[in-house]
């Protein structure tokens, strides 16, 4: 059996803004390379934090093993605005768009060819993203950070992008951690889930393992607002205008599906989605601190 190699290893990882603690995360975390990681929280998580101690801009404690070469795509770039693209490209790359065929190559699959000649001003919020993405390929980093790469574009922009994102990695060596709050994105990239939430751990591990622990064998997603009418089901956390409920096993869903139709309801029937995941881990995550508290 081939022996896997660990990309990234972090231990008891703490960073402090004085009094403040920004992140913790208090457990010991492997990924290994190859593997493609959903870091998912909520505003405030610390999330960019991890993304400062893994590029180190700032000061931590604790064991943060990584490899050589780290690169990062950040929320917001600052690109000269007097110049075109092509420019742009050549002088951060240090090198000469005509002669390399590596840049070629990604400029063509990111379909950016046209936009060589235009100034970044010029630019659209998906075409921004894509020079900015294209500059971090370039790289070839045994690890690669996005940073909410598809924050502020629509959702026709934002699946363009993805799409392009796990082709270009289909048959790329390469380790990945994709921050972002758009859930869906992750369904179609990340294996595994890194959750934290106010600087904390909150879990980390497989995608399907999550979502059997804090959700169960499914999850059925109700179009209706009011919860009091699934009262005899295990109604969980989820968005607020539908119901989510929680199934056991496959009969179990196969029963509740079979009721909801009789009752003329609309409903969809999910094994992978990271928003419960996410919501169900956090409730989770606070009934056990009070537990501890108390």
């Amino acid at each position: 059996m081939e022996k896997t190699t660990i990309m990234l290893k972090i231990k008891n990882l703490k960073v402090n803004y004085g009094n403040f603690t920004a992140l913790n995360i208090d457990k010991e975390i492997e990924i290994d390379e190859k593997e493609i990681i959903g870091v998912i929280g909520g505003n405030g998580a610390g999330k960019s934090t991890l993304i400062k101690a893994l590029t180190n801009q700032v000061k931590y404690e604790g064991l943060l093993e990584k490899p050589k070469s780290v690169a990062v795509h950040l929320q917001e770039n600052a690109y000269p605005t007097t110049v075109n693209c092509q420019t742009i490209l050549e002088g951060l790359l240090k090198t000469s768009y005509p002669k390399n065929t590596k840049l070629i190559e990604l400029v063509r699959f990111f379909d950016f060819e046209k936009n060589l000649k235009k100034k970044f001003s010029q630019l659209s919020g998906g075409q921004k993203q894509r020079l900015t993405i294209i500059m971090v390929l370039y790289q070839d980093a045994e690890l690669t950070c996005f940073d909410e790469m598809s924050t502020g574009l629509d959702f026709e922009t934002r699946s363009q992008l993805m799409r392009k994102i796990r082709e270009w990695y289909a048959d790329k060596e390469a380790t990945l951690l994709l921050i972002t709050h758009y859930f869906d994105e992750l369904e179609h990239l990340a294996k595994k889930l890194l959750i934290i939430d106010k600087g904390r751990l909150i879990d980390f591990g497989n995608l399907n393992a999550l979502f059997q622990k804090y959700v169960g064998y499914s999850a059925i997603v109700v179009d209706s607002e009011k919860k009091s009418d699934f009262d005899r089901y295990k109604v969980i956390k989820g968005e607020e205008s539908k119901v989510a409920i929680a199934c056991k096993d496959e009969d179990e869903q196969q029963a509740i599906a079979d009721d909801l139709v009789k009752q003329g309801y609309k409903f969809m029937i999910t094994n992978t989605n990271i928003e419960l995941i996410y919501l169900n881990a956090l409730a989770d995550s606070d009934i056990a601190k009070k537990e501890v508290e108390a």
